[in-house]
C-alpha cells in the first residue's frame, strides 16, 4: 500500500494513539484515515471496531489480527473472508467451536473445516451448506454425541447413511426416536 506524507492532523492523532490506545474511539470519522486507522489497530486490535467502512481494508485487517493484545473476538469485526481464515489459523489454540461462532461460514471448505474440527460446529452452518457428508462428518467426530443430532435438518432424518451411522455410534433403532425435528432454539446451544 502506497501511504501519502501523512497530514499535520494525522501526525498529531497518531502520536497521540501512541501514548493512548483508547484516543481513536474519540476521533470523528472524518479523521481516522487510513494511516490513522493502521496506527490505532496496531496499538490496539479491538480498534478495528471503530474504523470507518470507507477505510477498512485487508492491510488494516491484517495488523489487527498480528496486534499484541487481540483475541479472537476480533473475528467478528473483519469482513474479508480471506482474512478470517488468516484469523482461525492465527488463533489455533482456541476452541473450534468459539473461533467459528465468531465468523460467518461462507463456503463448502470453511463448513467442512469447522465440523470437522468440532461437530457442533453444525449448528453455525448456514442450512443452505449443509449436506448429508457434513451430517456424516459430524457424525464421525470422535467427540459426537447425541446433541450433534439436533443439528441435522430434517431432511436427512431419513438418508440411509445418516440413519445407519446414528445407530452405530448411538446403539440400537431406538436412537430412531432421537433423530426428530428439534424444537426451535432461539439461540445456539452446546
Amino acid at each position: 500500500m502506497i501511504m501519502n506524507a501523512l497530514t499535520d492532523r494525522e501526525k498529531w492523532d497518531i502520536g497521540k494513539i501512541a501514548e493512548n490506545k483508547d484516543y481513536y474511539y474519540f476521533l470523528p470519522e472524518h479523521r481516522r484515515t487510513a494511516a490513522v486507522s493502521m496506527a490505532a489497530v496496531t496499538a490496539c486490535g479491538a480498534n478495528l471496531e471503530y474504523v470507518p467502512e470507507t477505510v477498512i481494508d485487508k492491510d488494516i485487517c491484517r495488523a489487527a489480527l498480528r496486534s499484541k493484545d487481540v483475541d479472537c473476538a476480533i473475528l467478528s469485526q473483519i469482513p474479508f473472508h480471506s482474512i478470517q481464515q488468516e484469523g482461525i489459523q492465527r488463533f489455533s489454540d482456541v476452541p473450534a467451536f468459539v473461533l467459528y461462532s465468531f465468523v460467518d461460514i461462507r463456503d463448502a471448505q470453511m463448513a467442512q473445516d469447522a465440523v470437522k474440527a468440532d461437530a457442533y460446529c453444525l449448528q453455525l452452518v448456514p442450512d443452505k451448506l449443509i449436506t448429508a457428508d457434513l451430517c456424516k462428518t459430524a457424525l464421525q467426530h470422535p467427540e459426537a454425541d447425541k446433541k450433534v443430532l439436533e443439528f441435522i435438518p430434517g431432511r436427512f432424518y431419513n438418508n440411509p447413511e445418516i440413519k445407519k451411522m446414528t445407530e452405530d455410534k448411538f446403539g440400537n433403532k431406538s436412537v430412531q426416536k432421537d433423530i426428530s425435528p428439534p424444537h426451535k432454539r432461539k439461540g445456539l446451544s452446546v
